[in-house]
């Protein structure tokens, strides 16, 4: 069973395609984050880290596309996302969005070879007639044809800071990889993810 359990997590691993994700965040524990319903949108930019590929595909509107996800996120909390040029007096705390990566890469993998074991089923009779099944596993060599594949990247920084006060009361640095041909889910996912923390 346990072999069984092994060899369909790692089909299901190559069917899925690989995936990281990694998270850095400070939170002020002093800080009351409770009731909080709006967020003035003081900054919003994109700024890719130095040590990006220079062949990535890039979002040709990373900011537009950051800012309309985390509209929805926030909508789906009854949270309120205040943009320029509406004023913010009805907000606490001043958001500094940062888009980091945005993209897509796309490269070819050469044809490969595979050792993957499966689970032969093997019926035999004893001296009396009566039959045993057996299950035992088998190597077998996949060869798999050359293909494309296409891994979307996206980092997304939200800084949050108290309107009287200007002290940084929130950071979190968001990174996502996943073999994929868009980015649109991870960054939904990151946005709900930051929505979620506010509360």
């Amino acid at each position: 069973m346990k072999k069984l359990f092994i060899l369909v997590l790692v089909l299901l691993m190559g069917i899925m395609g690989t995936a990281s994700a990694s998270k850095s965040r400070f939170k002020d524990p002093n800080y009351s984050f409770s009731n909080i319903m709006n967020v003035y949108l003081a900054e919003c930019t994109y700024a890719p880290k130095s040590n990006q590929p220079h062949d990535l595909q890039e979002d040709s509107n990373p900011t537009g596309r950051a800012l309309n996800s985390l509209r929805t996120a926030m909508a789906k909390k009854n949270k309120n996302l205040i943009v320029p040029p509406d004023e913010p007096t009805r907000a606490r705390l001043d958001l500094h969005l940062t888009v980091h990566t945005l993209a897509t890469y796309t490269y070819w993998k050469e044809p490969w070879f595979e050792e993957v074991y499966e689970n032969k089923k093997i019926t035999e009779r004893d001296r009396d007639g009566r039959e045993r099944t057996v299950t035992i596993p088998v190597k077998r060599v996949v060869q798999h044809p050359g293909h494309w594949i296409t891994n979307a990247y996206a980092e997304v920084e939200f800084t949050l800071k108290d309107r009287s006060t200007g002290r940084t009361v929130y950071n979190c640095i968001d990174t996502r990889e996943r073999q994929d041909s868009g980015y649109d889910g991870m960054l939904n996912r990151i946005c709900n993810d930051f929505v979620g923390d506010i509360k």
